[in-house]
C-alpha cells in the first residue's frame, strides 16, 4: 500500500515545530506576568477621607488612591459648590498623587460648607449628596505657650516614605493634620487643638494621652500612643509599625497601640453629563507640539481650559449640541510633562474640576504609547524570538502543508507585548491561546505521524 504524507517524516517534525513554538510564547507571556490573566489596574477610588484642621476660616479634606491621579476638591456654602481646591502641593504644577491633601481656606465662620472630591476623572459623593462640614466659631488664641510635636517616619527598609500624613488627636478633640516632608520629618501644633464641638481650644493635662496616626501610600499605617511628654520629639516611627510611648522605656513596636480615627465613605457619582477629558488620556505622550484636546460636557455650554505649562495658557470652549468641546493651543507646549485641567458644571449645576497629565515629546523623539490623531507615533517594527530549541533536522521551507499558513504571523509580530497590561487589554490573553492551542496542534500533528490515532 502505498505510504501517505502523514506517515512521513514532515508531520513529525512539523508537530514538534509547533508545540516548540507554542511553548515558546506561552513561556514568555508567563515570565512576562500577563499569561490568561486579567488584572485590575490600581483605582483611582477615594478611600481613607477624613476631615481635620476645622477652624473659623479653614478645614483640610485628605484621602487616598491606589493610583497616581490629581486630586482636587469642590465646595461652596450650597449644593451648588461653585469653587475650587486644588491640593496643597499643587499650586504651581498640578501633580499626580496617591496620599491626597486639599486644603480650603479663607471661609467664614460657624457657616456649613459642601464639598464632593474629584479624583482623577470622577466625583466622590457621600449617598449621592454633597459632604458636609460647618467651621469653627471665632475663638480667642490659646493662651498657653506653643508646644509642637514632632518626629520622623521612614519606611521598613529605613527609606523616607514618598508621600505619607501625620494625624493628631485625644479623647473629646478634633483632629489635627500635617503632610509629612521629604525627609520623613512632621510637626503639629498641640496648641491648636480644639474640642471636639469645636467651641473652644482643648484643655491637656500631664496625663493626657494623644493618639497619633501616619499614613503612607499602599495603605501602610502606624497608631501611636503617648503622653503629655516634657519633649516634644517623639522617637522615630517606622511605618507597618504601632508603638505605645506611654509604656515606660518601650522603644519597640507595640500592638498595643489603639486607633482613634475614624474615616468617611464614598460613592462614585451617578449623575448623567458628568464632563470628561477624552484626549489626552491620563499620561499619554505626543509628538505634536500642539496637540488637539477634546472631550465633553453639558451642551451649548461653557468649558475653561487651563494647560499648566512653562506659561500657563488658558482659553474658553463652547461644546456643540451633542456636548462635545476641543481645543488646540495656538502656541506650541513645551517638551517635557505637562496639564490639561478644564472647570464646567455638570447636569445638578455642579462645578467641576477635572485634570488630567499628558507629556509632550521633542521632535523626533519616539512615541511608545497611543496619541492623538494629531501627533505623529514612531512605530518601530519588531519581531518575537523564540528561545526554545528546535530540532536542527526540521526543514526550513514545508511545502503544502495546510497550517503553515499560521506560521507566518508568529514571526512577525509586530506589537510589543507590555509585562503589565492596562486594564481591558485582552492582547496577552490572545496570545496566550494562541501559543497553547499551537501546542495542542503540534501534538496531535505528531500522534498522527507516529499512528498513535487516526484521522
Amino acid at each position: 500500500m502505498k505510504r501517505t504524507i502523514w506517515s512521513k517524516r514532515i508531520p513529525t517534525l512539523l508537530g514538534i515545530l509547533l508545540i516548540a513554538i507554542g511553548i515558546g510564547i506561552t513561556s514568555y507571556l508567563v515570565q512576562s506576568g500577563v499569561i490568561l490573566t486579567s488584572k485590575a489596574g490600581p483605582t483611582d477610588t477615594a478611600q481613607n477621607i477624613r476631615i481635620s484642621n476645622v477652624t473659623d476660616k479653614s478645614f483640610t479634606v485628605s484621602f487616598t488612591t491606589e493610583a497616581l491621579v490629581i486630586g482636587s476638591i469642590n465646595f461652596g456654602k450650597d449644593k451648588n459648590l461653585g469653587q475650587t481646591a486644588l491640593d496643597d502641593r499643587d499650586q504651581g504644577v498640578l501633580k499626580e498623587h496617591k496620599i491626597h491633601y486639599v486644603s480650603v481656606k479663607n471661609l467664614d465662620s460657624s457657616t456649613n460648607y459642601y464639598f464632593s472630591i474629584t479624583s482623577g476623572s470622577k466625583e466622590f459623593l457621600q449617598k449621592d449628596e454633597p459632604f458636609i462640614i460647618k467651621t469653627a466659631p471665632v475663638s480667642p488664641e490659646s493662651s498657653a505657650s506653643v508646644k509642637t510635636i514632632k518626629g520622623k517616619v521612614v519606611l521598613p527598609n529605613g527609606d523616607s516614605p514618598a508621600e505619607a500624613i501625620a494625624y493628631l488627636n485625644s479623647d473629646n478633640s478634633q483632629t489635627l493634620s500635617t503632610l509629612v516632608k521629604e525627609d520623613g520629618s512632621y510637626s503639629i501644633v498641640e496648641n491648636y487643638l480644639r474640642t471636639q464641638d469645636l467651641s473652644s481650644y482643648f484643655t491637656f493635662s500631664d496625663e493626657t494621652v494623644f493618639r497619633l496616626l501616619v499614613l503612607g501610600e499602599d495603605s501602610l499605617t502606624s497608631n501611636v500612643r503617648f503622653g503629655n511628654f516634657e519633649s516634644e520629639e517623639l522617637p522615630s516611627i517606622t511605618l507597618g509599625s504601632d508603638y505605645d510611648f506611654t509604656q515606660s522605656n518601650l522603644s519597640t513596636a507595640s500592638p498595643s497601640a489603639s486607633t482613634g480615627f475614624s474615616s468617611l465613605t464614598a460613592q462614585e457619582s451617578t449623575a448623567g453629563n458628568i464632563p470628561k477629558i477624552n484626549i489626552p488620556k491620563n499620561n499619554q505622550t505626543f509628538t505634536d507640539s500642539q496637540p488637539k484636546f477634546s472631550g465633553t460636557a453639558l451642551p451649548n455650554s461653557t468649558v475653561e481650559i487651563t494647560i499648566h505649562s512653562d506659561d500657563n495658557i488658558k482659553a474658553q470652549a463652547v461644546t456643540d449640541a451633542s456636548g462635545n468641546w476641543s481645543f488646540r493651543p495656538t502656541t506650541p507646549l513645551s517638551p517635557g510633562e505637562h496639564t490639561i485641567t478644564i472647570i464646567t458644571r455638570d447636569a445638578s449645576g455642579i462645578l467641576r474640576t477635572i485634570a488630567q497629565s499628558f507629556t509632550v515629546f521633542a521632535s523626533g523623539t519616539q512615541v511608545n504609547e497611543s496619541a492623538t490623531p494629531s501627533a505623529t507615533p514612531v512605530v518601530t517594527p519588531t519581531s518575537v524570538s523564540i528561545s526554545t530549541p528546535i530540532p536542527t533536522s526540521v526543514p526550513t521551507v514545508i511545502p503544502t502543508i495546510p497550517v503553515s499558513s499560521t506560521l507566518g504571523p508568529i514571526a512577525t509580530i509586530t506589537p510589543v507585548i507590555s509585562p503589565i497590561p492596562s486594564p481591558g487589554n485582552s492582547t496577552p490573553v490572545i496570545f496566550g491561546l494562541f501559543g497553547i492551542g499551537l501546542s495542542i496542534l503540534g501534538f496531535f500533528i505528531f500522534l498522527l505521524s507516529r499512528g498513535i490515532t487516526t484521522l
